[in-house]
């Protein structure tokens, strides 16, 4: 069974379209011979990961236990990979208040990242720390280093996504980067003045395995902004977009390039 890569996919928690980007992953899985896929909607789902080559995580404001955080820590030291999208590394609290009402969204105040707080031995695997994001716009995305397999050949491009801002934990192998600044509907931030070449695809090594980890990726079905906003406008992000698409593929790839 050594041509056989099991890969474990977790998709969910909250504000995005989690069934979409299930099945795009799912589909690219497909066209490897190699991968066997498993799935679950949180954490509670992973499997013993003995015998795994890699997972992929896609989630927002849904984080491990410490047993759980340990049990991958221990999985991507041992040679295990992670491929991370998106919220991931986000967990949200909002402000006591006043309430805010943005882009028809009403939250009962600002948005603030507790993430590092809520469990930092998953933040320090994953490599970063989200804090905050623009609205939705057009990025520029520019390849920093077309020397990892996942990069190589790839030229710069341009998508449609949000622009996250995270702090960096760890040192990271940045493969995309891009510069963006302007304010932050609804977080604490606010208006973020600096645009420094921000990591949109790094590499993070960890004992004998290593993460990979992009913050592109939104996407929002019809009903999942609730009970923030009953209806939303449908948001397929990037998850249509061949160039997204080709960096998940390789991405899952990676994950099924590994030796364990």
């Amino acid at each position: 069974m050594g041509d056989v890569k099991r890969i474990h996919v977790v998709t969910g928690g909250k504000y995005h379209d989690f069934d979409l980007a299930r099945l795009r992953v799912l589909e690219l899985m497909a066209e490897d011979e190699r991968i066997r896929a498993s799935c679950s909607m949180d954490y509670d789902g992973l499997p013993d990961l003995d015998g795994y080559a890699g997972l992929v995580l896609y989630t927002c404001d849904l984080m491990p236990t410490d047993a759980q955080a340990e049990a991958m820590d221990d999985f991507v030291r041992g040679g295990g990979r992670i491929l991370a999208l998106h919220a991931v590394n986000a967990h949200l609290e909002f402000t006591d208040g006043p309430e805010i009402v943005t882009s028809d969204v009403r939250i009962p105040g600002l948005v603030m990242s507790t993430a590092e707080d809520v469990s930092p031995l998953f933040m320090n695997l994953l490599g970063s720390r989200f804090v905050t994001h623009l609205a939705a716009q057009e990025i520029r995305i520019h390849v920093e280093d077309a020397d990892h397999p996942v990069t190589r050949g790839l030229q710069d491009f341009t998508i449609v996504d949000e622009p996250y801002v995270a702090t960096p934990l760890g040192e990271l192998r940045t493969l995309l980067s891009a510069c963006y600044k302007g304010p932050t509907p609804g977080y604490v931030t606010g208006e973020i003045t600096d645009d420094p070449p921000r990591p949109q695809l790094y590499v993070k090594d960890h004992g004998k395995g290593g993460v990979l980890y992009s913050p592109l990726g939104h996407a929002c079905g019809k009903y999942d902004m609730r009970p923030l906003m009953a209806e939303a406008p449908v948001v397929r992000g990037p998850w249509d977009d061949s160039n997204y698409l080709e960096i998940v593929k390789r991405g899952i790839g990676w994950l099924a390039d590994a030796s364990k």
